[in-house]
């Protein structure tokens, strides 16, 4: 029986197997969507004569400026591949870290919708922003009382448009196309809503009321600058 038994047929089938699996995985795997750079033949040469000149300058170390000198030279190294990294990233709010901060990395069990932060945070087991992910909530984003009533007082239509505005960053156009409007009809529903908040946010913070509440650095500059712009209209219409 042993004789019988082709080994060699075995490996061959195992191998067949294992490079139909390989076609299959790369025939599925994401893009790449990563631009493949090729350098020049003269841009080659260049990084081979700058790599030469760093390797003999680190071999001619002798005291410790020499050694503070190499350590310049790579770090100034560094910081140009770091800058031609985020280069080609898409970056949140100009910070340092990309927008894809924090997602799980691809995979075939979990799709792309479930590594969103709020995806994260109920499986957790933290829901708030998750129940109040709402337009006609929005109130209840805010922690100061007399902003939540302020948010409270609104119309539906002004909270639906707060929320597009300011949770989901929505354009004027973009908007304009979820309702069904003109961007002029958008421009001036949003005048009419930022013109309201700041007025009453104004009349709280400048109350006796207001007085006592402990106001931020962007409470206090709101304050200037909307009584500077309320002045300058005023002395306008008078004349």
């Amino acid at each position: 029986m042993y004789d019988k038994f082709d080994y060699d047929a075995v490996e061959q089938k195992e191998a067949e197997l294992l490079q139909k699996a390989l076609s299959l995985e790369a025939a599925n795997a994401p893009p790449e969507t990563a631009p493949k750079v090729t350098a020049t033949p003269k841009e080659q040469l260049k990084r081979d004569i700058k790599a030469a000149a760093l390797e003999r300058l680190e071999q001619a170390v002798e005291t410790v400026k020499d050694f503070e000198n190499v350590t310049e030279q790579w770090d100034r190294l560094d910081e140009n591949r770091e800058r031609k990294e985020r280069y080609w990233e898409i970056c949140r709010n100009n910070e340092d870290y990309p927008l894809e901060y924090g997602e799980a990395a691809y995979g075939t069990v979990f799709p792309k919708n479930l590594n969103s932060v709020i995806a994260k945070q109920i499986r957790r087991g933290e829901f708030l922003d998750a129940v109040f992910d709402s337009p006609y909530e929005i109130q209840e984003l805010v922690t100061d009382e007399y902003l939540y009533k302020i948010l409270n007082e609104l119309k539906p239509e002004h909270k639906e448009l707060l929320y597009l505005t300011a949770i989901k960053g929505l354009s004027n156009t973009q908007i304009a196309d979820l309702q069904s409007k003109t961007d002029r009809a958008v421009r001036y529903m949003k005048d009419t809503v930022f013109r309201k908040i700041r007025k009453k946010m104004y009349e709280y913070l400048t109350s006796e009321i207001g007085k006592t509440h402990d106001m931020t650095l962007a409470e206090k500059r709101f304050v200037e600058n909307y009584k500077t712009e309320y002045f300058e209209k005023k002395t306008k219409t008078k004349i």
